[in-house]
């Protein structure tokens, strides 16, 4: 099988709830910006969950999708692929 290395990509799935969960999405798209081509996105995982952390945040992840939840919403946040 061969497998392609790219950036990962943000989609911002719902707008920012308040100034501070805006703030995390421009540091979780600096993070993206700033990472090297991956191709398995559960390397980039803890780091996503280090700025969105639990129990607040739900973040779960495949080898091609990390998704971000907000604890209390069931619609998703975010997703990096």
């Amino acid at each position: 099988m061969n497998y392609t290395t790219e950036m990962p990509q943000l989609t911002l799935e719902q707008p920012a709830r308040d100034e501070a969960e805006a703030a995390l999405l421009v540091q979780l798209a600096q993070l993206l910006t700033a990472a090297d081509p991956l191709p398995d996105l559960r390397d980039l995982a803890p780091q996503v969950r280090q700025l969105f952390p639990e129990p607040a945040y739900l973040v779960g992840c495949g080898s091609a999708h990390i998704w971000l939840h907000r604890a209390a919403d069931p619609n998703r946040l975010a997703l990096i692929r």
